[in-house]
């Protein structure tokens, strides 16, 4: 609502013809200045800003305004009669907009989803499921996660990988300490043998020494 309040009263609006007044029988004046000052921060004009440049690099943009993720995967489903929609109807009924259609980005990733359902399994394997084939051309999209579908498999699977790179970094540590702990066992035998060598000159020298004092 703040949204559509600011685009229509707000947003391209000299500050001097800015109403004082609330559009809303809801909504008291005080509490619609509290809003235009907000508004007129520099401090809350900045955040705009970056969160536009944001919005700019995402790659596929939702189309669904406003409105979130799990409401329009409700209306989405309430369009359905005997078969529920699957995880691909989902990403086109979020990304498609009823004036501009598809973005070509979003096009291309449903051709993809849809090709890679479609290819015939290897020998041995399983064919992908379409929850599997979002993550392959999303990779690092959180669309599943904000749809509430992504799979208690896939977050076990990201887990495991978790753990065994945890794993790998302790083994590598611990070759690493062995490695220093050898390094030094072996500056401790060097250490042990100049001791020795030194002492057996020393005991030599005196030998020497003690003989010829009795000559």
């Amino acid at each position: 609502m703040r949204y559509l309040l600011k685009k229509k009263y707000f947003n391209g609006i000299p500050a001097n013809q800015v109403r004082t007044t609330s559009p809303l029988g809801t909504m008291t004046d005080e509490q619609w200045r509290a809003l235009v000052y907000m508004w007129s921060t520099p401090k809350h004009k900045e955040k705009c800003l970056k969160a536009k440049d944001t919005r700019g690099l995402v790659k596929y943009q939702q189309k669904i305004g406003s409105r979130s993720y799990i409401a329009q995967c409700y209306v989405t489903k309430s369009k359905f009669k005997d078969d529920p929609p699957t995880a691909i109807d989902y990403f086109k009924a979020t990304h498609c907009s009823s004036k501009t259609g598809y973005s070509e980005d979003a096009q291309k990733a449903i051709a993809e989803m849809e090709a890679i359902t479609a290819q015939a399994p290897q020998e041995g394997q399983v064919a992908k499921t379409l929850i599997q084939a979002i993550a392959q051309v999303l990779p690092t999209s959180k669309f599943l996660q904000n749809i509430g579908i992504e799979s208690a498999a896939m977050k076990r699977s990201a887990k495991a990988a978790e753990v065994a790179k945890r794993v790998q970094e302790l083994e590598s540590e611990l070759v690493t300490e062995k490695d220093v702990a050898a390094e030094v066992r072996v500056q401790m035998d060097d250490l042990k043998n100049q001791v020795e060598e030194e002492r057996d000159a020393r005991k030599k020298v005196e030998e020497e020494t003690a003989r010829r004092r009795t000559k």
